[in-house]
Parts: structure tokens; sequence; C-alpha cells
């Protein structure tokens, strides 16, 4: 990777951070809240970036999604990664988004799920299902 591809890879990664930090850190905070109220405009910038890395990566050619060796040559470039580590982030953060708001309407502790749905996106959403199923919603307010 070249120095603006990692400057994109860092961008993309902080330009996230704020609602982790807040959906774990803060849960329940105003802080939090008002940074939630904001996330749909930075996923959908987030969005037009992954589109913009994707066109420049395929250039014109088209990617058979069918085929694994194709699909394999393009996420190995370095367009290619940085469209599918912004997909990864983008849908992560939707997914915290969707337990930090059920675990807030439904009384839950959320504070592992999300470090996990971070960390390894579906073990963190595979926790909180597990949560939700084997235990009934309400009383604990503590996120």
């Amino acid at each position: 990777m070249d120095a603006s591809q990692r400057r994109t890879f860092a961008l993309v990664n902080a330009a996230v951070a704020p609602w982790w930090l807040g959906m774990i850190a803060m849960p329940r905070s105003r802080l939090t809240a008002w940074l939630m109220e904001r996330l749909p405009a930075a996923l959908a910038a987030l969005g037009v970036s992954y589109t913009a890395l994707v066109a420049r990566g395929l250039a014109g050619e088209p990617l058979d999604i069918a085929d694994p060796d194709a699909l394999r040559r393009f996420l190995a470039t370095p367009e290619g990664f940085l469209a599918g580590w912004t997909h990864y982030v983008v849908f992560d953060l939707f997914v915290g988004r969707w337990i930090w708001r059920t675990a807030l309407h439904e009384g839950r502790h959320c504070r592992v799920a999300l470090l996990l749905t971070f960390m390894f996106g579906p073990a963190g959403l595979t926790l909180f299902a597990a949560q939700r199923r084997l235990r009934p919603a309400g009383g604990n307010r503590a996120a």
C-alpha cells in the first residue's frame, strides 16, 4: 500500500471511532445519544467512499463475484482491500448501533457484545442474540 492508501485506511478507522467509544464507554450518555443521531450521515459518507473504492479498484473491469479467484484477486489489490475493509467497518458499526439501541430499549448490558462486534463483527452479534434469547428483557438498566 502506498502512503495515500494507508491514510485512507487510517481515516476509515478514525471515522468510526467516536461512535464505538461512545457506545462502549458511555452507552447512556447524552453525548453518545447525540453522536448516534448523526450516525446515518456518517454511514452514508462511508458508503460513498466504499463505492468510490470499488469503482477505482475495478477500473472498468467487471467483477464476477461468483468466481472466487476473481474475487480474491480483487480483494488482494490495495483498492479492493480498502473497499472490503470499509464494507466491514460500515456493517459492523450498523450492527453495533442496532445492538446499542436494542440494549437500551430492553434494559440490557451491551458493552461486551459491542466490544466483540467492534473487534470481531459476527461474534458480538452472536453473543447479543444469545443474551436476548437466554434472558428476558428488562430490569437491567446499566447497559
